[in-house]
């Protein structure tokens, strides 16, 4: 929660605490006491500084946890590990290598009932997984990149590469996975294609 947050929040509670205080003073109590009064006025402030002293300072909580969890994940992680399928699921995105993501990739298509295959060790042409498409009954080629926290987004030259190897798979379709962002020039190669 930033500054400017709590105090607004602290602003509207001693505002209401102030119109609380004085529909008593006149409605409940009927009361002419100016003393009284004055000390209503007086005391919203006090409620504001103290409502805004407890109101939590949650951002920069967030930024030195945030900072722990991106250093350790970049440095702990073979980056070709591959564990149990039930490990992978019960896993933060942060905590998987390439190959598990891509293993992610792969049970989450088979969960949903396609036709899905890897496309092999090594050198894979640009296509990760071909799955068959019921919807458009096609095969589909897909592409999967895991460049979480890397700052890596996905470029023209990708989305070229993925295009020219679906047809060297026999694919008429294709799709592009990331756990990074894409150039607007690639979301606009993507749509060409």
């Amino acid at each position: 929660m930033t500054k400017k947050e709590k105090r607004a929040i602290s602003n509207v509670i001693a505002g209401l605490s102030l119109l609380v205080g004085l529909f008593l003073y006149w409605s409940v109590f009927n009361s002419n006491n100016y003393y009284l009064l004055f000390g209503l006025i007086l005391a919203t402030p006090v409620v504001e500084r103290i409502t805004y002293s407890i109101l939590p300072d949650k951002k920069s909580k967030k930024r030195s946890t945030g900072k722990k969890v991106k250093n350790k994940s970049l440095t702990n992680i073979p980056s070709n590990r591959l564990r149990d399928d039930k490990e992978i699921i019960g896993s933060k995105l942060e905590e998987l290598s390439w190959k598990e993501f891509e293993r992610l990739c792969f049970l989450y298509f088979k969960a949903k009932g396609y036709k899905t295959r890897e496309s092999g060790e090594g050198a894979d042409g640009g296509v990760d997984l071909i799955i068959y498409n019921r919807h458009h009954k096609a095969e589909e080629a897909i592409q999967i990149k895991h460049y979480l926290n890397s700052g890596n987004p996905i470029t023209v030259t990708q989305i070229r590469e993925l295009n020219s190897a679906k047809r060297n798979h026999n694919c008429v379709l294709s799709r592009f996975i990331t756990t990074s962002s894409y150039t607007k020039y690639a979301l606009r190669e993507a749509d060409d294609f």
